[in-house]
């Protein structure tokens, strides 16, 4: 089956979902009903190269935001830079790379907040990014060359690209990796600040790296499904607020 659910679970900050997807959309008669007439008017009229990606964001956006207690009637649309755009109080973000889609989603709150996501797949690095993604200070934390080298190097890029994706609505800009540092420490947990080059803010950002949660094992979700992010993948969530 086409987009099938391969997890829902409950995180501090809502829900986040994940959903298998195709190399190429199926036809729409095979679409699944989860989507919205209007999402279905906008996938019809994407290439075939985006079609499956998109479509499977929306429906683990739209499997998130069930799990938490939130379910979107209107069309979720992309706003004019690409990001889902929900209704008030919503916040949500969606990341995909081979064969999955996954999406975080929440409350707003108030004060409010928005949340990102970012998923990559833990691979051999065809060029060192280090210099152009990471801080001196981050540089610096990194272990000498080799696989885990390469392996923290993509947990900093898709802690950042997480964080970017969460300021986002509040910057409605492009931000610079150096804008933002980032911060390992024992037992997992992460840290992250920022400094944005505009003068925006301030803002509190916090992160959670659900891979390494999932250690590649499987967890229950609150319907029955399981986390499936295995240890050749990274799945990042932030989320930003003022403060």
């Amino acid at each position: 089956m086409a987009f099938e659910p391969r997890f829902a679970v409950a995180v501090e900050w809502g829900a986040c979902a994940g959903v298998a997807l195709p190399d190429v959309a199926p036809p729409e008669s095979e679409w699944p009903a989860a989507l919205h007439a209007g999402e279905r008017a906008f996938a019809r009229a994407l290439g075939d190269a985006r079609r499956a990606a998109w479509i499977g964001g929306r429906l683990a956006l739209r499997a998130a935001l069930d799990l938490a207690g939130l379910p979107c009637v209107a069309p979720i649309l992309p706003t004019e830079r690409g990001a889902p755009r929900l209704p008030d109080g919503l916040t949500g973000s969606i990341s995909h790379k081979a064969g999955l889609a996954v999406a975080i989603a929440g409350p707003a709150g108030h004060p409010p907040i928005s949340l990102g996501v970012d998923l990559e797949q833990l691979r051999p690095l065809r060029a060192d990014i280090a210099a152009r993604v990471l801080t001196e200070r981050e540089r610096a934390a990194l272990p000498a060359a080799g696989p885990e080298r390469e392996r923290v190097v993509l947990r900093f890029f898709s802690a950042k690209e997480a964080i970017y994706k969460a300021l986002d609505p509040w910057v409605g800009r492009y931000v610079g990796f150096q804008e933002a540092e980032v911060a390992f420490h024992p037992g997992g947990a992460l840290s992250a600040r920022v400094a944005l080059a505009h003068g925006e803010g301030p803002f509190a950002i916090e992160l959670q790296d659900l891979g390494r949660e999932a250690g590649g094992h499987r967890q229950p979700g609150e319907q029955g499904l399981a986390v499936q992010v295995g240890a050749e993948q990274v799945l990042m969530l932030a989320r930003a607020r003022r403060g």
